[in-house]
């Protein structure tokens, strides 16, 4: 199985509305409370810089970025979601400028050596083509710059997952098996916490596949990171003591 960017676009403005009504609410507690805030921590300081954020979907991390002090770009490729990025710009300035666009042509879009830092908040995955998508944002940045992004951990893609509970339904052990039966897969948006159901393609990649397509491009890696949820935050929510992200912190040297 393969998927094309139409595919992409197609599948995302379907659930654009659905997705809207998720990824602003409480419903996306891994976003807001775990994966955004430790993507957001592996960036640093930001002030004063270059930023150009891929996938940026209704620009949560665009706007994140710009709070923090940088002057940001979004790309999105889904009409539909990049809308809502629109309005919330209208409605609360940030100074993003948000395109339309398929990530992997930013290095026809933009000069070389353009940006000092390129992200993904858990986009990477959803595009037709990461490797040419790493390779153009390899090209935008300038030397040093660096590409911070996150994605799903591969160790929660894998064919088979599931929790082992005892009687009163009490996690005991997670099944796991396939983690090698990586490519291209289907999402099904079908949690009881969405207001719609959609799907949309995506790839389910190794740790090692992660890597090679960074080093391919010419990237060296600083840092690999796993955020995770606070004791407080589980005590609260304990849907997120189950959760697994990866955050790649890699540079153009």
């Amino acid at each position: 199985m393969t998927f094309s960017d139409e595919d992409a676009r197609r599948a995302w403005n379907e659930g654009a509305a659905a997705w809207l009504a998720f990824a602003r609410t409480d419903a996306d507690y891994y976003r807001h409370l775990v994966h955004g805030p430790g993507l957001l921590e592996a960036c640093g300081d930001v002030a004063g810089q270059t930023a150009l954020d891929l996938g940026c979907g209704e620009g949560y991390f665009a706007r994140l970025l710009a709070r923090g002090g940088a002057k940001v770009t979004g790309i999105e490729l889904a009409e539909e979601v990049l809308r809502h990025a629109a309005v919330a710009e209208e409605q609360d300035p940030c100074a993003v400028e948000y395109l339309q666009g398929s990530a992997a042509a930013i290095s026809k879009r933009f000069g070389d050596e353009t940006f000092d830092l390129v992200t993904a908040c858990m986009s990477l995955q959803d595009m037709a083509d990461p490797a040419a998508v790493i390779v153009a944002a390899h090209a935008v940045l300038r030397r040093g710059g660096r590409f911070v992004f996150s994605v799903p951990h591969p160790f929660s893609e894998m064919r088979y997952r599931e929790w082992e509970r005892d009687a009163e339904r009490r996690k005991l052990y997670l099944k796991v098996d396939g983690y090698f039966d990586s490519g291209a897969a289907v999402c099904a948006w079908n949690m009881p916490r969405l207001l719609a159901h959609w799907s949309t393609p995506y790839w389910r990649l190794t740790l090692t596949e992660w890597t090679e397509l960074l080093a391919s491009a010419g990237f060296f890696i600083r840092r690999l990171l796993e955020p995770r949820p606070t004791p407080e935050q589980v005590a609260g929510r304990p849907e997120l003591e189950d959760c697994f992200f990866l955050v790649v912190d890699a540079v153009k040297p």
